[in-house]
């Protein structure tokens, strides 16, 4: 699976299964700073994921 970062950084990783939770957690992402996107599409936490996906993680900004 390819996984974009926010910091721009490209991770490859091999899993056989992986929800979005587990791989935040695997990367030492809190779940409250980041949207998870594929091919465009939020997708939840609970979204099974396998190595053909490529995803990208969003950080996203709080403030007023």
């Amino acid at each position: 699976m390819k996984v974009t970062l926010h910091s721009g950084k490209i991770e490859e990783l091999e899993i056989e299964s992986l929800t979005v939770e587990e791989l935040l957690r695997t990367l030492g992402i809190s779940q409250s700073e980041v949207l998870v996107t594929i091919a465009g599409e939020i997708v939840p936490e609970d979204r099974v994921l396998s190595n053909e996906d490529e995803v990208r993680i969003i950080h996203v900004v709080f403030g007023g």
